[in-house]
């Protein structure tokens, strides 16, 4: 009963701090120069992952306070398949087969530090600092089959689902380019260090002894779409 509390309690928690990030940003909106919303695309490497990569989609807005900082607040999902695992006797019969994937989402909140020092126009390039706290939740599961050699169509599958949520911290570095002279359109290009760790839920799912980690780097593009005129 304790510990029901207890992930209760951290729950609403999260989802305080979560609503208080929107509040702080849209007050903050009111006195912005001007706001942008922006859709991003990144991978990220982890040896353990189909094809050695999982993803991550993203939308949310950017607002203007001062020339170096436009802080955003976005909504993220994360997934990816493990390597699929079987077991092979000697004739070459598979016996088990395991599938596992893992899936997360995101509401993070990003003090962007933008590293310009004028109005910029188009083709100019400028860097960005990009600190991302993240209120994660991760889900993780596996499939589990027992081949029956007899008649594969009776075969035994069985399910397990492991759901935890986090708070994380990660950085990213890279660069925007203005795309035009009459608008604040933008298109980014950005190196991370993600966060979010799935590997704690993989683990438990999967059984796993050994440590597993999904705090790594990744590579990222994100558009940026102005609403906003620039004044001629």
């Amino acid at each position: 009963m304790k510990e029901k509390l207890t992930y209760t309690s951290f729950v609403f928690s999260l989802i305080k701090k979560i609503s208080c990030l929107f509040l702080i940003l849209f007050a903050v909106q009111t006195n912005a120069q001007h706001a942008r919303v922006f859709a991003n695309l990144s991978l990220y490497t982890q040896s353990d992952f189909k094809n050695n990569i999982f993803g991550e989609i993203g939308t949310g807005v950017e607002v203007k306070i001062h020339r170096l900082l436009k802080p955003e607040i976005g909504v993220s999902y994360f997934g990816g398949n493990l390597e699929d695992y079987s077991k092979i006797d000697e004739q070459g019969h598979v016996l088990d087969l395991r599938t596992s994937k893992a899936y997360s989402l995101n509401f993070n909140l990003t003090p962007k530090i933008s590293l310009y020092i004028k109005e910029v126009n188009s083709g100019d390039v400028f860097i960005q600092i990009l600190p991302r706290f993240n209120v994660s939740k991760i889900e993780a599961d596996r499939n589990y089959t027992v081949v029956n050699q007899s008649d594969p169509s009776k075969s035994v599958t069985t399910k397990s689902v492991v759901t935890e949520w986090q708070q994380s911290f990660g950085i990213g570095v890279g660069i925007d380019i203005i795309l035009s002279d009459k608008n604040y359109d933008s298109f980014s290009i950005n190196v991370y260090y993600n966060g979010v760790n799935m590997g704690k839920a993989l683990k438990e799912v999967n059984n796993y002894e050994s440590k597993f980690d999904t705090k790594t780097l990744g590579f990222g593009m994100s558009y940026y779409l102005g609403f906003e005129k620039k004044k001629m």
